[in-house]
């Protein structure tokens, strides 16, 4: 390690060395500034990102199609409806001011009444496509279907215009266009007819008060109320467009009432004659138009039943892998028949013939397959094209129906509108008359009906103010509705996918983030070494080398160079720091094992050794010995021979080609194990390094075995060896408040498997 970024610090244990040094590492301004939870997260997930790519991966996909499963886009139908700004009414002729000024009002009236109750318990009941609202899958899985219509039905209109949208949303498409139908039907009979009917009704009181009053007038002035009074039908069973077509405008007979009244009644009436006949003359030419529009569409579904396949059928069918295959077997049966018939002399030839018969069965056999197919394609070309035709043939024949049904209707009150006008008198009855008939009375002293002229005058303003509101109202009634449908329910589509996109996305990277939170969890659990910035929170000692790569991967020639030049600093920084002020035994342990203070120990003493020093390397993990394996040397008589007494110091050393010395670990048995303290343990460790400059313990894991603490508490120095990515922190702490208390004077870590920035130290 390069001795200017070494500092001498105050040791951990004074006993022998009033000072111990310590490394001030230098570490990558990433990791320094990337310090933390945060790059702690970061470095774990990259550790682990194939894991969560593969895992995630297969969590992700299912949890994406359940998400899009659960949670499809709902399909939205509307329907329209228009309300006029202002009623199509003479009443308000002339201030049409007036109704414009409650519009607003009326179109937030009428919004909240699509979703009353009476209008929706009316829409449940209603039949619509053969089907009962209330019977629909849609409307028996809700509890309260009234709270259900109440929350899912939309009723929107915007400022300034004359348009009520009805929107509905649900996952049936069929189920929510049937209810929006269903709604808007009950909507117009339970609010706009039943409005009308109770104006019909209003009409029919105010005609009986007409009647009434024009038999008290028609007393009271002494005329008989048979004679000036035929009284027509009041209302019709139904109502009428406008014009009211085979009704009076009014229940009063013509003659009998006042001169505006009754010029307003003809007026009507001539009025209705004229358009009945005008639609007379008019419909049989829309009659015999739609006649020939059924004629079509008969004549085009008749065509599909006969005639031959189209071209592009045949050519489909020429490309049908079947019929290649029979037409490719009945050109070879011919091409050997040809080829035989010139061949052989004998044209008749049993062979010959049999090539041929066999060419003709196949030939007759492609010919049954290529229209048994073309027929199976055109039927179903044709079926396709049979339900368009049978959609437009059935509306067609309901529209002819309709006309001549209505051209009948027609043709009934133009009869009737012509009778009544034939009872209209010539004249109206003039003043003059009625004076000469005054005059004859008082002549034939016949004496008059004695009345109250301002009585009777004021009865008739009366009669006149009521009989103008009747003829006003019977208008009104026949005016177009001030609500109409505009469009019926639209064809359900799914407008609105943002959600089911969005919720498949989620449960997709929920599913990679379920991954790596596990693995975040996981590492925050074991709480693995990931770098040299964890040794800051963790161990008091501080690091003292930092070798890169994982100590496998010596087959690689350029990491093995790295690990030993890393090696080669952590020499400089032991001689340098510790064997310079007279430490003599090294120990290399670990908090629990396979850490790499095998590797560390083994390089560390050859090192020592090609530097100069005079070095013993001896493998102390008595237990599990691994040092003789790197040596390449037997493990005979070692360390727990020399701990029994049975061997020599000399006979146990090894000197390898290296220049290193070694003394294996021995043959392990409870007598060393015994043996491995106290002054036994003592004495052979002065006698190892009596004759050497530096000895180099491979020790025991030192959280895992007893011996361990023995011999590392009578060294001069412990090297704590961890691994990236297998060592814990919690032991490394463990370890190191050991090392505190043993009272050691030189400690340090070293940290095995960093980054070659890490190792740039």
């Amino acid at each position: 390690m390069n001795t200017t970024n070494l500092a001498i610090a105050p040791g951990t244990g004074a006993s022998r060395n009033t000072a111990t040094p310590r490394a001030a590492v230098r570490v990558s301004p990433k990791i320094d500034s990337d310090g933390g939870n945060g790059y702690r997260i970061l470095v774990w997930l990259r550790l682990y990102w194939l894991m969560v790519l593969f895992c995630g991966a297969l969590i992700a996909a299912p949890m994406a199609y359940l998400a899009w499963t659960v949670l499809p886009s709902k399909f939205e139908s509307y329907a329209l409806l228009r309300v006029a700004s202002s009623p199509f009414s003479v009443s308000n002729s002339k201030d049409p001011q007036r109704s414009r000024t409650d519009f607003t009002t009326y179109l937030k009236t009428n919004s909240q009444l699509i979703k009353n109750e009476f209008v929706l318990n009316k829409a449940l009941s209603t039949i619509v496509d053969g089907s009962r609202i209330s019977d629909l899958a849609t409307i028996k899985e809700q509890k309260n279907p009234f709270q259900f219509l109440d929350d899912e039905l939309v009723v929107s209109f915007q400022e300034g215009s004359e348009i009520i949208r009805l929107t509905m949303k649900g996952h049936n498409a069929e189920d929510i266009r049937k209810i929006v139908n269903a709604v808007q039907l009950a909507y117009m009979e339970e609010v706009i007819e039943k409005e009308i009917k109770e104006r019909q009704d209003f009409l029919l009181v105010v005609e009986t008060t007409l009647l009434k009053l024009q038999g008290t007038l028609n007393q009271k002035s002494g005329k008989a109320l048979d004679a000036l009074l035929p009284v027509a039908a009041v209302i019709p069973a139904e109502p009428r467009p406008f014009p009211a077509l085979g009704q009076p405008a009014l229940a009063i007979a013509p003659a009998a009432l006042p001169e505006s009244i009754r010029k307003l009644f003809v007026g009507e009436l001539v009025k209705r004659v004229m358009l009945l006949r005008e639609q007379a003359h008019d419909m049989p030419l829309s009659i015999a138009s739609q006649k020939s529009r059924v004629e079509a569409l008969e004549k085009q579904m008749q065509s599909l039943t006969t005639g031959t396949p189209s071209k592009e059928i045949l050519d489909e069918v020429d490309r049908d892998p079947e019929v290649v295959f029979l037409a490719t077997r009945e050109g070879a049966f011919r091409r050997k028949y040809n080829k035989d018939r010139a061949t052989y002399q004998n044209p008749d030839a049993p062979t010959i013939l049999a090539s041929l018969a066999e060419a003709d069965k196949v030939a007759e056999q492609l010919k049954q397959t290529r229209i048994k197919k073309a027929y199976e394609k055109e039927l179903a070309k044709r079926q396709g094209k049979a339900g368009d035709f049978g959609g437009q043939y059935e509306d067609a024949t309901r529209k002819l129906g309709e006309l001549e049904t209505r051209f009948a209707k027609d043709q009934k009150r133009l009869i009737e509108a012509e009778q009544e006008m034939a009872k209209l008198p010539p004249d109206p009855v003039t003043l003059t008359q009625v004076k000469a008939e005054e005059k004859r009375h008082e002549d034939e002293k016949k004496p008059l009906i004695n009345t109250d002229a301002s009585l009777v005058e004021a009865e008739d303003n009366i009669f006149r103010s009521i009989a103008g509101h009747a003829a006003t109202l019977r208008l009104d009634i026949s005016s177009p509705k001030r609500v109409s449908v505009l469009q019926t329910a639209s064809t359900p589509m799914q407008r609105d996918t943002r959600k089911q996109i969005l919720g498949s996305a989620f449960a997709g990277m929920f599913g990679f983030a379920l991954i790596a939170f596990g693995a975040i969890a996981y590492e925050t659990k074991v709480q693995k070494l990931c770098g040299v910035a964890d040794f800051r929170s963790t161990a008091p000692m501080p690091v003292v080398g930092v070798i890169p790569w994982q100590p496998d991967a010596n087959r690689d020639s350029a990491k093995r160079t790295d690990m030993l030049e890393a090696i080669d600093k952590l020499r400089a920084y032991v001689t340098q720091t510790w064997l310079s002020r007279g430490a003599t035994v090294v120990s290399v342990t670990s908090p629990i094992g396979d850490e790499g203070k095998a590797f560390t120990a083994f390089h560390l003493a050859n090192s020592l050794a090609q530097g100069g020093f005079k070095t013993l390397l001896v493998d102390f993990d008595l237990r599990k010995p691994t040092m003789h394996t790197l040596a390449n040397v037997p493990n005979g008589v070692g360390v727990c021979e020399l701990l029994r007494g049975e061997a020599d110091f000399r006979s146990t050393i090894h000197a390898l080609p290296s220049g290193l010395h070694f003394v294996s670990a021995g043959q392990w048995s409870e007598a060393a194990r015994m043996a491995a303290c106290g002054g036994r343990l003592e004495a052979l460790l002065n006698r190892l390094k009596e004759p050497f400059d530096c000895v180099i313990l491979h020790g025991h894991s030192l959280l895992t075995a007893a011996e361990a603490v023995e011999v590392s508490r009578r060294c001069d120095v412990v090297l704590l060896c961890t691994l990236n990515r297998e060592t814990r922190l919690p032991m490394v702490k463990k370890a190191s408040e050991r090392i505190a208390t043993m009272e050691i004077p030189f400690s340090g870590i070293v940290y095995l498997g960093a980054t070659p920035q890490e190792a740039l130290c």
